[in-house]
């Protein structure tokens, strides 16, 4: 288990402190975006927000793990869209919310982003972009 945090304290540290500039800055605002279900907690789209967070860093740390930081650690935020398939059911209830509905939109809107770049990350692992890109130790 210590293992395993360790591991996704390391994942997390390649992409908030080792990409290059301005995608750190993206990490940092999807990171961001996507912690703000904190503030939202007492609602259940935010409680469903952390969760899907949680087991789409978990996979990520399970793939981490297993291969390195390589371009497929982005199919794991697919969980999204289930999840804002059945947000959008609830959108009578989101709506009744201002401060949670605009999260919300902001969520989706980064996350739409974040899956354009995880779809390209994908491909160019499936075409054999398999090495690790980043890591955290310098040594390795």
């Amino acid at each position: 288990m210590i293992c395993f945090l360790i591991q996704m304290l390391e994942l997390f540290g390649v992409v908030l402190l080792r990409f290059r500039p301005i995608a750190r800055l993206w990490g940092w605002w999807l990171v961001g975006v996507n912690v703000a279900c904190l503030w939202f907690i007492t609602h259940i789209e935010a409680q469903v927000v952390l969760a899907v967070t949680a087991i789409a860093v978990g996979g990520q740390t399970l793939i981490y793990r297993r291969i390195g930081f390589t371009r497929i650690l982005g199919t794991t935020h697919y969980l999204w869209l289930p999840m804002f398939a059945w947000m959008a059911t609830r959108i009578d209830t989101i709506a009744s919310e201002p401060g949670l509905a605009n999260w919300l939109l902001l969520l989706s809107a980064t996350n739409m982003v974040s899956l354009v770049v995880d779809t390209i990350d994908a491909v160019r692992f499936l075409r054999g972009e398999r090495a690790p890109y980043y890591r955290w130790s310098l040594a390795n």
